[in-house]
């Protein structure tokens, strides 16, 4: 009843806070109010104003407008690359820049796209080298989907997306995929909660290739997993709440990809020819890839180990790849920790990142040219070496990155490369 009378006394949402707070702390020392009152009666004033305040923007902003969200980046790269024994010293300048869309049909229907700097060759790179002599930078078309997520009873998450897509797998580094690479096709993605600390998912796709061959090449993808919380977040150990632990394998199978690059135009020389004349190969094509290769049918298990500590989130991960499909050259893995993450500016817990990994990556243990651009002497396969990293924001939603690689081949000429590379990027 005294709670009903106060906010009687203010005619609506106009009335500052400090006015509030004076009133009600002059009840409290009278004695007409207990300060467990004043406080309940702060949070009702707080609650209208919250809801007063939302149903206003929703009369105001119409629905069309409300289910758009966008955003971007801007990437700014300083990089230079020390090769020894292949190749000559590069020093460039490069700039990436990304900006899309999600929008909400229905509350089950949504679609996306992006556009984004690179070139249509170069499925793992959305860099553009400044060094045209100020010509303009190519604007692409770089993801563009329509993503189904109904409810469905006994599941806890269902996704079913076509178009041009994010990687669709759960993954730890870029043993396998660059995180520049997007995903023609399907894929399916569903989870179930099997206690409140287990869940089990599966990612699944199928992926064109190139249809104007003689055979459709394809990659078929399958993926199960599971998250597990092996203590309940109740716990006041901070170690022990945010304990979790993630494990996936995958089985990824290119199917008439016989010689890659020979029959697929998509990756046939300059000038070659899209059709289903063959185009012989060259090195920087094959992407560390042995000519002639039969066959790529990839078993891919990885693993995620993290926490936290005096606010501070790390992790131990793991990857290894495995070609069925050959008898050697057919093995890589992945192992690192990272610790960190670089959200506040200059905040000693939360405004930096760091981590380490090791990578070994033989000739044909995946397809060269889906895997990390930037190790080794231009990416791909056949790398073995070292990769640091340290993160730091400097700015609201603004970070500034430091990495080193020092790499070299696993078979061959064993060329080494170190690449040292500083990247700004701002997001918005």
């Amino acid at each position: 009843m005294v709670g009903a009378f106060v906010l009687s006394c203010f005619p609506g949402a106009a009335w500052a806070e400090s006015d509030v707070d004076i009133l009600l702390n002059k009840l409290v020392e009278k004695g007409v109010l207990s300060g467990v009152e004043a406080g309940q009666i702060r949070r009702e004033i707080s609650d209208g104003k919250e809801a007063h305040s939302k149903q206003i923007a929703k009369d105001l902003v119409p629905d069309s407008s409300r289910n758009w969200r966008w955003s971007g980046d801007l990437r700014l790269r300083e990089e230079y690359r020390n090769r020894t024994g292949s190749g000559t010293d590069t020093n460039r300048q490069r700039i990436r820049f990304r900006y899309g869309f999600e929008a909400k049909v229905t509350d089950a229907l949504k679609v996306g796209a992006r556009l984004a700097t690179g070139s249509t060759t170069d499925a793992v790179s959305t860099n553009q080298t400044l060094n045209t002599a100020f010509n303009h930078k190519p604007i692409l078309l770089d993801r563009a989907f329509v993503a189904y997520t109904p409810e469905i009873s006994g599941l806890t998450d269902t996704r079913l997306a076509g178009g041009i897509l994010e990687t669709p797998f759960w993954w730890v580094g870029p043993l396998v995929w660059d995180e520049d690479l997007n995903f023609d096709g399907l894929t399916m993605h569903v989870a179930k909660d099997l206690t409140p600390m287990a869940t089990v998912f599966t990612n699944d796709g199928l992926f064109v290739l190139q249809s104007d061959v003689n055979e459709t090449a394809n990659l078929w993808s399958a993926q199960g997993g599971v998250t597990i919380k092996p203590f309940p977040t109740e716990l006041e150990n901070e170690l022990e709440k945010n304990l979790k632990l993630t494990a996936a394998v995958a089985y990824h199978d290119y199917q008439n990809v016989t010689n890659p690059f020979s029959e697929n135009g998509a990756f046939a020389q300059a000038g070659g020819s899209s059709s289903t004349a063959a185009a012989t190969p060259t090195t920087a094509q094959l992407k560390g890839n042995s000519a002639g290769v039969a066959d790529f049918n990839l078993l891919n298990p990885n693993f995620e180990i993290a926490s936290q500590y005096a606010d501070i989130p790390f992790s131990l991960f793991g990857d290894w790849v495995h070609n069925t499909g050959v008898s050697e050259s057919g093995n890589g893995f992945m192992i690192g920790v990272k610790a960190g993450k670089a959200r506040i500016p200059f905040d000693l817990r939360k405004g930096w990142e760091a981590g380490y990994y090791f990578e070994r990556l033989e000739p044909d243990a995946t397809f060269g040219p889906f895997t990390d651009s930037d190790f080794g002497n231009g990416g791909g396969t056949n790398h073995r070496g070292h990769v640091y990293w340290v993160k730091l924001a400097t700015l609201k939603n603004s970070v500034l990155q430091l990495k080193y690689s020092n790499t070299r081949q696993v078979v061959g000429t064993k060329a080494n490369a170190d690449t040292f590379q500083t990247d700004w990027v701002t997001k918005f």
